[in-house]
């Protein structure tokens, strides 16, 4: 009703007034135009903010989604260690395998967020081993495959772990030449490095890894196996696992679990 007053009291107004000149019915009619436009923006903005919501609900689903596929062949499966890179002590109790991807988005945020705290709990104080899986999936991230080879033709100069450190810390290679521009900040010669790479030195490694991985029936990653740590030369008999870019919790629990 109120409406209804409001609006016959504008139209009253609108008739008393005096008719308007060229000019400034002009000047109004750009007054509306610039309203619509305003309004027209503010609605553009408000479908942006639903959908960047329903993006990241959706997201969040699939993450979620991911990080909890049934593992029926990890359990108990024997895991090979001799060769893997390792760090931390070969005493250590538990040992840890991570399997993991150089372009992986997941891989590279637990490695950048929650390896540091493993590192400085379990690995620097000799409690649990670490080591690291290639398993590079090609279908996911095509050049992928090559980021481990360098990594592996660093490893024959002593520089292993500082090129996978700079694999995770750097935006994906694209190609040999930004590898082999990678390697040269990590202080390995570059011919030796050009050489192992082109001569796809370890390709045949990877290709292996990866389908001792698959074997598994794992089929994303970060995964991470967990196992008493075997003798020298043995495979390590796989006792529970950490799947997907998890909390530092969830590593810590399963750690101390395999600890105890």
């Amino acid at each position: 009703m109120l409406t209804r007053l409001a609006t016959v009291s504008l139209v009253a107004l609108v008739s008393l007034s005096p008719p308007q000149s060229p000019s400034e019915e002009i000047a109004a009619l750009r007054r509306e135009i610039a309203a619509m436009k305003e309004q027209q923006a503010a609605m553009q903005r408000d479908l942006q903010a639903i959908k960047n919501f329903l993006a990241q609900v959706t997201g969040a689903a699939q993450q979620g989604a991911a990080q909890d596929p049934p593992m029926p062949a990890v359990i108990g499966a024997m895991m090979p260690t001799e060769g893997e890179p390792s760090q931390g002590s070969a005493t250590a109790k538990v040992t840890i395998m991570e399997v993991s991807d150089y372009h992986c988005p997941y891989c590279r945020r637990q490695t950048q967020q929650t390896f540091p705290q493993l590192n400085d709990e379990y690995i620097k104080t000799g409690k649990v081993r670490y080591l690291f899986v290639d398993y590079p999936i090609a279908q996911l991230h095509p050049t992928a495959p090559r980021a481990h080879e360098a990594a592996a033709c660093a490893g024959e100069q002593g520089k292993y772990w500082e090129m996978h450190n700079s694999l995770f810390a750097s935006p994906p290679a694209k190609d040999d030449a930004a590898l082999i521009a990678q390697a040269r900040t990590v202080g390995v010669n570059p011919e030796v490095f050009t050489s192992c790479l082109s001569a796809g030195r370890f390709a045949s490694h990877i290709k292996a890894s990866v389908s001792r991985i698959e074997q598994l029936g794992i089929g994303g990653t970060p995964m991470a196996l967990i196992g008493l740590t075997p003798a020298p030369g043995q495979p390590m008999k796989v006792v529970s696992y950490v799947y997907g870019a998890r909390p530092y919790a969830d590593f810590k629990a399963a750690l101390d679990a395999a600890l105890r």
